[in-house]
């Protein structure tokens, strides 16, 4: 409200060319949107200021830049400093030189007084709302001063003593401002007592005669808020919720209190009654008192008093005891916090699922009967996130061993006749194996890398330490035994492959090989003259990737018509396996040398008798992550470097422990930099895409772990030494004639080149020389499981993760055919994020996203429970914020996020432009049947820094320039 009355001032005076504000009681924040754009439209350069050196460093550069053309002021020192100056302060303000040039009507005078009898059109307010001691209180509690004030009007149409001044702001800073003037209710007691009892405190010195009466009253009512009248808020607060958390989970909780302090002894029982009552319509009265109430509670808990309450008297080290803990704990996250943690080790020590652990994944995971969360639910907690987020991936994990090591089984008794592609991939996708590399990656990061402990080691018991240390040591033990039989599946797939792929070429099978997807899949489903279509190549994006991270986000907008089988080609190498896609054939048909753009024209000829162009666009905004687009007519493809570049770069490395682990984790690649491009560059793609388009998703190849132990071929049956990779090695001689020793001959497979379609011979000039080599191929291998290959007199250090071999992660790829629905679907619908568009650094921003549902005449119980996840990032950093979690009535409802964007994120150009540019992404996720719906917007803004100068010298609370910057300062 201060901010629209006042721009309503500065819009009287808005053509002049200078203008004064003197904020003396500081009602406008010290960054503020409004008057920013304000003086941008206007053509204002802002100075903002509280001290006189400040003001005039800011002032001297302004009036020396002749772009400046018009100045507003804005004073902010306070009417103390002006009238009590002292040399031990900074002086406020001087600015004689400008009053000359700012005639009187443009000097604005921030008032209160003026404000409140303009807003309430009552003239009686007094002068005293401009004191500071009261300005402070009106200004926190507007809302509430005027509702008060509407009262006092109802009660007493022309009074307005001091007393009830007084009245007015006790009430409305104590939260009760709709009973001001009124008689107190047992709701309003409950709402001071443990809700304002700080603001209670503070105007027992302004007010005290408005204060007493109301203490008295508290006197009179049941324990606890009678307590009040005669102990230390503090107390009090202390030994309510002490009673409150201690009587869920103990009979004799009222004994424990003295125990856990002496100086609570003196406080009778509560009645269990109250507390059950009370505490959630206090915590709903004024939730966000509440949770600072409680974490001063959980605080004042040592070491020793948590030994007493959780290991002594809960038991939380049993199984009993902690799920017992999760499933009633509905106050106090440092609680639910440490029993999770001991529900995770066990877990983590458990061959498999128990029923304790059925219980406590039906309290983390499934919505309750009311459809709403607890109050514990929403406090923040990082350590509780952190333990809930490990416990559903391990219970994941478990989940998946169970089928991988079924699937093991199964393929050890299978006779090598009996081994096919259709099976490899039902159990790679379809029994979900294919996450399990990129669960246990997340799930390692998080034990290793989380905040699982509420506290400070030190101030915990011991075993809560020890607990987390066990939990790492069995992950370790867990991870190389899934390892283990991953690498047992994939030497009965490297034995599938080695004894039919080949046969794969010959004739058209149920695999579809990327050198078939224009024949076997685009033609297929596409009517060249009558239909869009949009074609995602993938660079590097295995099976999991497309599960995880990408079909979820494109079912939200679209339909799969068809999900084929699909491998890359061998060598899975980009330049063999991509061109193939495009060529649409193999690479002993194509010149390997050629630009997709010719291979593509090439392949659409071939199969659609296509006669136009294939021309290359540039990628719209920055194309991170977009390596090229071509279009041809209806046809767009789009290809994405995802992993190929990323991959390259991770070498292993030793911890201190003695593990070899990657540079860095899958889940890293796939949640910060995959995530980030899917969320922003893709789905601007996809976003644009109209109804009834065709799009095909396939990618060139996978990735796997590289095996670390070395083979190495003589350099007489190699062309050269480029020739050998760590995982394909290409010889100038067959098989049977390579100077193979035993090691080497029984720890590879081998094919021909004609066996794979690919060139028998190549010419490769020398740069440097001008020389032309001729290569000639007669067989060409590949490391079995745990090897790779290493060139003679060359250092072997592979990649933690590469592409080339044979193996499920690097062959099996998804080849998918959708189709972009014709309107939104879903019970549903989103609005687009409403918030500014620009802001200035120090603001708190405000952004809504409005829910809407489709099936509008919902009972009250039918909420739609909806999880909100939201980031705001410049590419590739991304800042998450809190989660949320909403249920949604028949009428609606909005997301709020409100935060104030850290301008130490600016890069070093955002800086010296003086400019930040963010883009907000706020994801919805909810359940409809069976289906899981994913849909997100996005907003972009713009905030704009302090001068360096500025930030450099002195605090931001001293001095700003909003507007136009000048020159000197940019």
């Amino acid at each position: 409200m201060l901010r629209e009355w006042t721009l309503s001032k500065l819009e009287v005076v808005k053509g002049s060319e200078r203008v004064l504000v003197q904020d003396s009681l500081r009602l406008l924040p010290e960054a503020d949107g409004g008057i920013h754009v304000f003086a941008r439209d206007n053509g204002f350069t802002v100075i903002v200021a509280s001290t006189n050196l400040v003001f005039r460093e800011l002032y001297e550069r302004a009036i020396a830049d002749p772009e400046v053309k018009k100045l507003l002021v804005i004073d902010r020192a306070p009417l103390r400093r002006r009238t009590d100056q002292s040399v031990t302060k900074a002086p406020p303000p001087f600015y004689p030189d400008f009053l000359v040039d700012t005639p009187p009507q443009n000097r604005i005078k921030l008032d209160l007084q003026q404000f409140l009898k303009e807003t309430t059109e009552d003239p009686n307010w007094p002068f005293e709302v401009n004191d500071p001691r009261y300005a402070r209180h009106i200004s926190r509690n507007l809302d509430s001063v005027i509702r008060a004030h509407r009262n006092l009007r109802t009660a007493h149409p022309e009074r307005f003593t001091d007393h009830d001044l007084k009245t007015i702001v006790a009430f409305a800073s104590l939260g009760v401002a709709e009973s001001a003037f009124k008689k107190l209710g047992a709701q309003d007691y409950w709402k001071i007592g443990l809700l304002a009892h700080d603001a209670l405190k503070e105007l027992e010195t302004l007010a005290p005669e408005v204060t007493k009466p109301i203490l008295q009253e508290i006197g009179k009512a049941p324990a606890p808020f009678c307590w009040f009248a005669d102990h230390d808020a503090d107390m009090v607060i202390r030994a309510f919720y002490l009673s409150v958390i201690l009587s869920q989970h103990l009979e004799h909780w009222n004994l424990l209190l003295a125990k856990v302090d002496p100086s609570l002894a003196s406080f009778p029982s509560i009645d269990p009654g109250i507390l059950l009552d009370s505490a959630p319509k206090l915590v709903k009265m004024n939730t966000a008192q509440a949770k600072r109430d409680l974490e001063a509670v959980e605080l004042s808990l040592n070491r020793d008093t948590l030994q007493l309450l959780l290991l002594d008297q809960i038991k939380l080290s049993d199984p009993i005891g902690f799920v017992s803990v999760i499933e009633k704990e509905s106050y106090s996250t440092l609680f639910r916090s440490l029993a999770l943690l001991m529900a995770l080790d066990d877990l983590l020590s458990s061959k498999s699922p128990q029923k304790e652990h059925a219980k406590i994944f039906k309290v983390l995971f499934t919505e309750t009967s009311e459809g709403k969360p607890g109050f514990v639910d929403t406090r923040s907690s990082i350590p509780w996130a952190h333990l809930k987020e490990a416990y559903g991936l391990f219970t994941e994990i478990q989940l998946l061993r169970i089928e991988l090591g079924r699937a093991v089984k199964t393929l050890k008794v299978l006779n090598p006749e009996q081994l096919s592609f259709k099976l490899f991939r039902e159990l790679w996708n379809e029994k979900r194996i294919n996450r399990m590399e990129y669960f246990l990656s997340a799930l390692e990061r998080l034990l290793y890398s989380g905040d699982f402990l509420p506290r400070a080691e030190n101030e915990l018991p011991s075993i809560f330490v020890n607990t987390l240390d066990n939990a790492r040591q069995r992950m370790r033990a867990i991870a190389e035994e899934v390892h283990g039989q991953l690498d047992d599946m994939n030497r009965r797939f490297q034995e599938m492959v080695a004894g039919q792929y080949p046969s794969w070429l010959l004739k058209d099978s149920d695999v579809r090989l990327t050198s078939q997807f224009i024949r076997r899949c685009l033609k297929p489903h596409w009517d060249p003259q009558n239909e869009k279509a949009v074609v995602f190549i993938f660079d590097g994006m295995r099976y999991d990737i497309w599960d995880e991270l990408l079909r979820p986000v494109f079912e939200d907008r679209m339909e799969i018509l068809k999900d084929y089988p699909a491998s890359s080609l061998l060598p899975s190498e980009t330049h063999i396996t991509r061109k193939a896609i495009s060529s649409g054939t193999y690479p002993d048909s194509f010149n390997m040398q050629a630009g997709e753009d010719k291979l593509l024209k090439e392949g659409l000829t071939r199969e659609f008798g296509y006669k136009g162009k294939v021309e290359v666009i540039s990628p719209e905004g920055m194309g991170v992550g977009e390596t090229v687009r071509y279009r041809a007519d209806n046809l767009d493809v789009y290809i994405f470097e995802l992993c190929d570049k990323e991959l390259h770069k991770i070498q292993i490395k030793t911890l201190p422990d003695g593990r070899q682990v990657p540079g860095r984790p899958l889940a890293f690649i796939y949640q910060q930099h995959l995530k980030n491009i899917i969320d922003t560059e893709i789905m601007a793609i996809v976003r644009g895409l109209s109804p009834g388009t065709k799009v095909f998703v396939t990618a060139d190849h996978g990735f796997g772990r590289v095996g670390r132990e070395p083979l190495w071929f003589d350099e007489a049956d190699l062309n050269e030494k480029l020739d050998c990779a760590y995982l394909n090695c290409r010889l100038r001689v067959s098989i049977d004639k390579a100077h193979l020793p035993d090691k080497v001959r029984n720890n590879i497979i081998a094919f021909t080149p004609e066996q794979l379609r690919m060139p028998l011979e190549e010419k490769r000039t020398i740069k440097k020389t001008g020389q032309v080599f001729h290569k000639e191929y007669k067989s060409i291998v590949f490391p079995k499981v745990g090897y790779s290959f290493s060139r003679q007199g060359s250092h072997y250090n592979p990649d933690a993760y590469s592409h080339g071999g044979i193996s499920i992660q690097e062959l099996v790829i998804p080849m998918v055919v959708l189709r972009v629905k014709q309107k939104e679907e879903g019970i549903l619908i989103l609005d687009s994020i409403s918030g500014p568009k620009e802001a200035v650094e120090g603001e708190n921003l405000e952004f809504r996203l409005s829910l809407n549902r489709t099936d509008k005449d919902v009972g009250e119980g039918d909420e739609l429970r909806v999880d909100i996840g939201a980031t705001y990032s410049l590419e590739p950093d991304q800042r998450p914020l809190p989660p949320q979690v909403l249920y949604v009535p028949g009428k609606g409802t909005e997301v709020v996020y409100r935060f104030r964007p850290d301008p130490n994120d600016a890069t070093v150009d955002e800086r010296k432009q003086g400019m930040m540019e963010r883009t907000l992404t706020i994801t919805v996720s909810y359940c409809e049947g069976i289906r899981i719906y994913r849909k997100s917007r996005t907003h972009y803004f713009a905030v704009r820094l302090n001068s360096e100068q500025v930030v450099r010298r002195v605090p931001a609370h001293l001095g700003n320039i909003l507007g136009l910057t000048p020159k000197s300062m940019r």
